[in-house]
């Protein structure tokens, strides 16, 4: 479930965004509901195992925003909602918490302390390399680790580190490369834009 990146369901917990008046005020309502009818669907329709997982975004830029304060509320309900695992949505595994807690320790490691175990973690965020991954996974102290843009810049990125040639990742897209990639051009244009999102062979 997708509860990150300002859609729906982080509109909701969000104090920025959420300026209800009715039951959905509380913001960790819609998501706990949410959970709910999807377990009853799941219940009622899959014929085979299938895990729930929720991925959230841990702060929010703007004032009122979510803070690390409000992101370990949020967890404590995900917890006993019994999910499969939480995702955290971040583009640098390793930033600092920007409001409520100084800490010199990453908002990933300060949640992974904080859920304890309690529920498999995925991080996420600038891993691309394998040694970024053994890292955010003992440093960071996640179960798992996510892959995003690097697979997207080397999509045999896996397939290399198992057969131990990590050397020939690819790090960078060429200008070229959009096809080969299997990138959408809405996709493709918004790399080109955004400087630094995405290394671009400039």
């Amino acid at each position: 479930m997708h509860g990150a990146s300002g859609y729906l369901i982080q509109q909701f917990v969000s104090p920025h965004s959420n300026k209800r008046k009715d039951e959905f005020e509380n913001p960790l309502l819609f998501p706990i509901k949410l959970i709910e009818e999807v377990k009853r669907v799941i219940s009622e329709h899959a014929k085979k195992p299938f895990l729930i997982g929720y991925r959230f975004s841990p702060e929010e830029p703007e004032t009122p925003g979510i803070t690390m304060q409000e992101t370990f509320a949020l967890i404590d309900e995900l917890v006993g909602a019994d999910l499969d695992y939480l995702h955290i949505a971040t583009t640098n595994a390793w930033a600092k918490p920007r409001l409520g807690i100084v800490s010199e320790k990453s908002r990933t490691e300060l949640i992974a302390e904080y859920i304890d175990r309690r529920v498999p973690l995925i991080g996420v965020g600038s891993i691309h390399t394998p040694d970024d991954a053994a890292h955010l996974l003992e440093i960071g102290k996640t179960d798992f680790v996510a892959i995003g843009r690097a697979i997207i810049v080397d999509p045999k990125w896996v397939e290399k580190v198992q057969n131990h040639k990590e050397e020939t990742i690819s790090q960078q897209l060429k200008q070229d490369q959009q096809h080969e990639a299997v990138i959408p051009t809405p996709l493709w244009n918004l790399i080109l834009e955004v400087e630094g999102w995405f290394p671009v062979e400039r």
